[in-house]
């Protein structure tokens, strides 16, 4: 009989803790409360613990963002880019808007730089940074700042007056003109006299 009952109070304790487990725990709805066992058997019940979950085990292996996981085939990406013959044909069209350079002889496209003089072009300004910040650093500079070649500074002192002239340790090429460093001196016109259409 003491043992019977010995038996009855710890299945209900175990009850009520299992009880205050999932309401400390929010757990929504508590399953547990509204159970009911006609035999009184110690069914196990598995409450979710806080202390087994973290944020480390959930991004330790990565979440699925909606990005494709399958690549596609070249098959597929030709019909995409092309079409399909027997429905929608997108064939490749010529361009007819391709033009020669003067300078070097390469093709590129009408409104368009070429692109071999762009790459010159881009190769000289980074050669006139360096030389720049070799001479000036990187501190602040309130004159302009003037770059020559070898065999230009003909000029009077009095002309380079509050300006840093740098000078660069090579000869000005030759698609590099001269005028492209110096401000304009055409004084503004007021005239209104209209340009002849005929001139080209």
């Amino acid at each position: 009989m003491a043992v019977s009952m010995v038996r009855r109070l710890t299945s209900a304790f175990r009850k009520i803790e299992q009880a205050l487990n999932i309401i400390f725990n929010r757990k929504f709805p508590p399953e547990a409360l509204y159970a009911i066992d006609c035999n009184g058997l110690n069914l196990p019940c598995n409450v979710n613990n806080r202390s087994r979950f973290s944020l480390k085990d959930i991004i330790g292996d990565g979440f699925l963002w909606g990005v494709p996981t399958v690549r596609r085939t070249i098959e597929k990406r030709m019909s995409r880019r092309f079409g399909i013959p027997k429905y929608n044909w997108k064939p490749p069209v010529p361009k007819t808007n391709l033009l020669m350079c003067p300078n070097c002889g390469s093709h590129h496209e009408a409104g368009l730089l070429c692109g071999y003089c762009y790459e010159k072009v881009k190769i000289e300004t980074k050669e006139m940074q360096d030389v720049i910040q070799q001479k000036l650093g990187l501190s602040a500079v309130e004159e302009d700042v003037i770059v020559i070649y070898e065999g230009e500074n003909n000029k009077t002192e009095e002309f380079w007056k509050n300006q840093k002239v740098i000078e660069m340790p090579k000869k000005r090429p030759e698609w590099f003109h001269k005028n492209l460093l110096e401000p304009s001196t055409v004084e503004p016109s007021d005239s209104k006299d209209i340009k002849p259409p005929q001139l080209a």
